[in-house]
């Protein structure tokens, strides 16, 4: 079973998304200012990545 990961580096200015594959491949890579539009951006890119891939992504 596939797996994903997901994770974000959490800073004053900005925030960095990041979604990896089991082989290590960067699936989505995103920087991100810290406010609540730009992180509701991140979120949707973030959530149809998890879904479209095969198995759980935790």
């Amino acid at each position: 079973m596939s797996r994903i990961w997901a994770g974000i580096d959490s800073g004053k200015g900005h925030h960095h998304g990041l979604v990896l594959d089991a082989d290590g491949k960067t699936l989505l890579s995103r920087r991100v200012a810290n406010d609540e539009p730009e992180l509701l951006k991140l979120t949707s890119w973030t959530w149809p990545t998890a879904v479209r891939s095969p198995g759980p992504s935790t």
